[in-house]
């Protein structure tokens, strides 16, 4: 089942990326801040225009996602994870049809995304679900060189 989320799943939601990212790709405590920091933003604004929703599979959490306002036209996706364990099962695509779906509801026009080159299989997902890469550059993150990519997925 996908849900949304609860101030019981902060931690989850934190330290599943952190883990996730870390053990995969190598981040370091940096990505748990900027994890950390995201996910407070959307405790305190309590919006209507935003949300992070929760794979529950009998009371065990295994991925998320999220959605944030960016303006009063663009939204912006981020927070998704698929617990290895699940991943080729159509989690992933659910989780993103999700947020897709509060995005039409909300009436934004748009949807952007920050990836980067390593995360192969969200960047597979993203793509088949209409999202155009329009823009990459270098950043240090994590301290590790990457190369990032922004997204869009038009809704109008």
């Amino acid at each position: 089942m996908i849900r949304p989320y609860t101030v019981d799943d902060v931690d989850y939601i934190v330290d599943s990326h952190y883990e996730l990212y870390h053990q995969e790709f190598h981040y370091d405590l940096t990505f748990k801040e900027f994890i950390q920091e995201r996910v407070n933003g959307f405790v305190s604004r309590d919006s209507q225009e935003e949300n992070i929703w929760v794979i529950d599979i009998h009371g065990a959490r295994k991925g998320s996602i999220s959605i944030n306002k960016v303006d009063s036209e663009t939204a912006q996706l981020g927070l998704f994870l698929v617990d290895p364990k699940l991943r080729g099962e159509g989690y992933g695509q659910r989780l993103i049809e999700t947020a897709i779906h509060f995005c039409e509801r909300t009436n934004y026009k748009r949807i952007m995304l920050v990836t980067n080159q390593e995360l192969r299989g969200a960047r597979v997902i993203y793509k088949k679900q209409g999202f155009k890469l329009i823009e990459e550059w270098s950043g240090l993150h994590s301290n590790k060189e990457m190369i990032e990519e922004r997204w869009i997925l038009e809704l109008v």
